[in-house]
């Protein structure tokens, strides 16, 4: 049997090989100002206001189930599950939102869907998930039109598909559905298809279950810490009706087997007040310094922008040209790391269409005097040489 490789994955340590190489012929660290890895500057700034739960024991397996109901309720009710809703709508406790996406896939499959929407941009993943478990997808691009993202309604609906994978925030751009973008949501809902939204990053009070209620073709999954990035401790959940109960709970045990201890105190560190009243706000204090510092920057140059009103730690900076192939964008990157002493992850690796602006991801939770220093030397470069 054939093999297959990510070409994603290929061309990100192409990347990565591009800047140890570079940093070790310079003497210097070359910064990518996209890396998923936090600063140890936001680390000790997050730790001020972090407080854990006492920590779970080791010795027995825990389960989704293994959670008691009353805590498995708190989740729900966290996450803006009404209360009308409790007696209908379950939470499927998981190690991770990839672990969560693989289960998702895997229900598509055995409750009969045939055709899958993949929104972009999206996670990875998702598309790979679907191609090993023999789900069709297809791929819808959001097109980002004046600073106003728009779904490409009509093309969904003509396209045969019975199922859509929706991103909020939309992936790497920190930007939630506004009300026209809702509005397209719910049109798509009516159509009949089931949606899945992948609300990973989704900070708190943003969550689209408080627009969409859950029933039997509406899915969400979460993961609370990784939207606030704490990437070591945390967990994540699958929220829908009731009536999928069974099923995933015979399946976790195929697919991803016990929960760790970290998933389980992750859980209870979420629905204690530390997470919302103490840890939230931290992580906002934070972001909002470093997104100002990024903002100002980006106002200097005419060819590049931000989506208005993100939040979150993740932000794409578009840029007024494109790059189709891969050896192009090897070179480009090339020029960037050796001319400006710093890195980025483009956005077509993840999910952004090459056929409209090419830009890049920014890691917010960086250092911010670092930040500051490689965005300015990249939009210099690219100002003197690619404008």
């Amino acid at each position: 049997m054939r093999m297959s490789f990510i070409d994603e994955i290929f061309i990100m340590d192409d990347i990565f090989s591009i800047e140890k190489r570079v940093a070790q012929e310079y003497g210097i660290p070359i910064p990518n100002v996209s890396y998923w890895n936090s600063s140890t500057d936001f680390q000790r700034h997050m730790a001020q206001s972090l407080v854990l739960p006492p920590q779970s024991l080791p010795w027995n397996y825990y389960y989704s189930y293994s959670i008691s109901k009353e805590e498995r309720l708190q989740v729900l009710k966290h996450l803006g599950v009404p209360a009308q809703q409790y007696s209908s709508v379950m939470g499927l406790l998981l190690q991770s939102s990839t672990v969560a996406i693989v289960n998702m896939i895997n229900l598509l499959v055995h409750y009969n869907k045939k055709y899958l929407c993949i929104l972009q941009p999206a996670y990875f993943s998702v598309a790979l998930c679907c191609s090993s478990l023999s789900l069709k997808y297809g791929i819808e691009q959001i097109s980002f039109v004046n600073g106003t993202p728009q779904i490409p309604v009509v093309q969904i609906i003509e396209g045969g598909y019975d199922t859509i994978w929706i991103t909020s925030p939309i992936f790497c751009t920190g930007y939630y559905p506004d009300k026209n973008f809702l509005s397209d949501i719910e049109t798509l809902k009516a159509s009949g298809m089931t949606v899945i939204f992948d609300e990973s990053l989704a900070l708190p009070g943003k969550e689209l279950i408080r627009f969409f209620p859950i029933d039997e073709k509406v899915f969400a999954i979460y993961s609370p810490h990784k939207a606030i990035a704490i990437n070591g401790l945390k967990f994540a959940v699958i929220v829908c009706s009731i009536f999928y109960e069974d099923f995933l709970e015979q399946w976790i045990d195929v697919f991803s087997g016990a929960l760790s201890v970290s998933n389980r105190d992750a859980i209870l560190h979420f629905i204690s007040p530390n997470y919302r009243e103490n840890c939230y706000p931290a992580y906002k204090i934070y972001i909002d310094q470093t997104k100002k510092i990024v903002s100002d920057i980006i106002e200097q140059f005419s060819f590049a922008s931000m989506l208005p009103e993100t939040e979150g730690h993740y932000i794409n900076i578009f840029l007024n040209f494109k790059i189709h192939k891969k050896m192009e964008l090897l070179n480009f990157l090339n020029d960037i790391i050796r001319n400006a002493s710093a890195s980025f992850i483009p956005s077509t690796l993840n999910g952004f269409d090459s056929n409209q602006s090419f830009g890049f991801r920014v890691n917010l939770t960086g250092n911010m005097l670092e930040l500051e220093g490689a965005i300015g030397r990249i939009m210099e470069y690219i100002n003197t040489y690619y404008q």
